[in-house]
């Protein structure tokens, strides 16, 4: 394809085309205006090229004019606003002879944002007439004049005819009242009252006037009249109470009443929460269950259906019952009492608002007829399972599984511990030590164990180091003395932890005491750098207890330690001497500070010169 501009042939591919000036312009012009917000038919523009507007006119030029600037489309300002008169319009009635024509009350609305109305006509029970909806809503035509009905079109005590049908307004409310004179400026005429039905005279005319005229009571609701009629021959049926009566006027009037039935003196009886039923319209009773969580019953709701429940039990013989049998009403239902459900007997502790309410209304109750009566029991203790003591066998958690579930699960560590202490092991030297169960030889004496202390899960491990030097027969090789497990306090479910084991500390270890003679270097490290978990290697602490303990030995303590080097034998003899309570450990912990040194040691104490 080629295109033909002038003399010229451009062959019409990507690139080498454009737009001709030449070419006629093909806009389509705008046809519609748009209105008080409404888009209605324009007038058409032909021209191809835009009208030049005229120059703006300078300000002195322009003209004063009331038109507002801006205004509001006709939908939004009167959005919701809803105009309403009462109406009525006459129907002729054939082929009766108590009324010729029926009056039938309407209202007429009116929509402002668009003008349309809509007639509606309030239903009324057991009319037998079509009602709702009289009038669609849409804008209604007048009648011979070509326009639609607007508010000046409709007023009060005056007619307006739609679509044939004439109907006379009479009245209106405070708001299309104060529309149509505050805003449009129009009369508007008082209220009015709507004309007398003919049918509802008629119907005035059968009621029966029983304060001028009055008549006997219908045998079904007096006793006297009852056994009149009974001994003149009518029959049975028509004197019994009138069950229409009490059912329409009594329709959906239930009351509920909280009950409890303590069944606890039977074997696997229980306390157990019930609602009962009274239903005013033809006095019968249901009983509800009220399902509680892990009660262990099944969930069903009704324990006793619907249905009249005898006061009294119901003697029979082989021939039926003996006597006719009577059953509760709703006087005998009563907040504090008992009532028997079939030879169960029923606690009322409660009633509901609407129960109260009709019984005080109805049967002159007061609020102090319906008492708080509080059923709750204090629950029982849940029973513990008593752990039995430990026999030894295993470890101590392994073994309480077994107490705490049929299949025992594995003991969960303790994870943060063991990822801040899994490499973290404390050393000590220990000898054997004399005890109540164990006598120590000559041999034991004599022999160095070292005793290893893993805080990731609380666990000792004892190794005896061999040692050919020392006086040891030959068939104490040495070696693993014991495996690394949970070591028990003795006589007690405590085990051993890190902060019970410190130099000079007495561990009993399955009967064997092994006394803490020394700690390696970092063990002595770690210790001081958590002085809260090993307060015996605390400076500042162990040197508080000990400056207490002095008190009053300033000189002598001053005599010992002046210009001296202070040892470990030294200065466990010079605490002993003044009396002092301490352990191997807090010596430890104060020659490691002080290096040795008397003055050191005077001066942390805060011990001067005698004057």
């Amino acid at each position: 394809m080629v295109l033909d501009v002038g003399d010229v042939a451009i062959p019409k591919l990507p690139g080498m085309t454009f737009v001709d000036p030449r070419a006629p312009v093909q806009r389509r012009a705008q046809s519609l205006a748009y209105i008080n917000g409404y888009a209605v038919p324009g007038e058409r523009s032909t021209g191809l090229k835009p009208e030049v507007s005229a120059p703006h006119p300078a300000p002195e030029q322009l003209k004063e004019t009331t038109l507002p600037m801006s205004t509001l489309p006709k939908f939004v300002a009167f959005d919701r606003k809803v105009l309403r008169w009462n109406c009525y319009f006459k129907e002729s009635v054939t082929e009766s002879a108590v009324e010729n024509h029926r009056v039938r009350k309407c209202t007429i609305y009116m929509y402002l944002e668009d003008e349309s109305v809509h007639v509606e006509e309030p239903r009324q029970p057991n009319s037998g007439i079509p009602q709702g909806v009289f009038l669609k809503r849409h804008r209604v035509p007048k009648d011979n004049e070509g326009g639609v009905f607007g508010p000046a079109d409709i007023s009060v005590g005056s007619t307006c005819t739609m679509y044939g049908r004439t109907f006379f307004v009479v009245s209106c409310d405070a708001f299309t009242r104060e529309y149509l004179v505050g805003a449009l400026g129009l009369e508007v005429a008082p209220d009015g009252a709507y004309p007398d039905d003919p049918i509802d005279g008629y119907r005035a005319t059968l009621k029966k006037d029983t304060s001028a005229n009055p008549y006997p009571p219908a045998p079904r609701d007096d006793v006297l009249a009852a056994y009149i009629e009974a001994a003149a021959g009518k029959p049975s049926n028509a004197l019994a109470p009138d069950k229409l009566k009490k059912f329409l006027a009594n329709d959906r009037k239930v009351l509920r009443f909280f009950a409890v039935w303590d069944d606890r003196g039977a074997l696997y009886g229980e306390k157990r929460p019930f609602v009962v039923h009274y239903y005013l319209a033809d006095d019968s009773v249901e009983v509800l269950e009220v399902s509680e969580p892990n009660s262990g019953r099944d969930p069903f709701p009704v324990f006793l259906r619907r249905q009249p429940l005898p006061n009294k039990p119901l003697e029979v013989d082989a021939l039926g019952p003996t006597k006719s049998t009577t059953t509760y009403t709703h006087k005998d239902f009563v907040v504090g009492q008992y009532v028997k459900v079939y030879n169960r007997d029923f606690y009322l502790y409660d009633a509901d608002n609407f129960t109260k309410a009709w019984y005080i209304e109805n049967e002159g109750m007061s609020a102090a007829d319906f008492p708080e009566i509080n059923v709750e029991e204090k629950p029982l203790p849940i029973p513990q399972n008593a752990v039995p003591p430990y026999n030894g066998f295993g470890g101590l958690e392994d073994s309480l599984q077994n107490c705490i579930a049929l299949i025992p699960k594995p003991v969960a560590p303790d994870f943060h511990k063991q990822m801040d202490y899994a490499r973290t092991i404390l050393r000590y030297k220990a000898k054997i030590a004399p005890g109540e169960q164990y006598e120590l030889s000559d041999i034991d004496a004599e022999r160095d164990f070292i005793l290893s202390v893993y805080l990731a899960n609380d666990t000792i491990a004892i190794y005896e180091p061999p040692d050919r030097k020392r006086n040891i027969p030959a068939h104490i090789t040495g070696g693993k003395f014991l495996e690394r497990q949970t070591v028990l306090k003795p006589g007690s479910a405590e085990k051993y932890e890190a902060h019970d084991l410190y130099v000079g500390a007495v561990v009993s270890v399955f009967r064997r005491n092994f006394v803490l003679t020394e700690a390696d270097e970092y063990s002595y490290q770690f210790m001081e750098q958590h002085p809260a978990s090993f307060p015996r290697s605390d400076f500042d602490q162990v040197l508080m207890r000990i400056r207490a303990q002095l008190e009053g030995m300033e000189a002598e303590v001053y005599g010992t330690f002046a210009g001296k080097e202070v040892t470990e034998e030294s200065l466990t003899a010079a605490l002993s001497a003044c009396g002092a309570q301490f352990v191997k450990q807090e010596v430890v912990t104060v020659l490691r500070k002080i290096a040795g040194s008397g003055d050191a040691w005077l001066a942390a104490l805060g011990f001067q010169a005698p004057a």
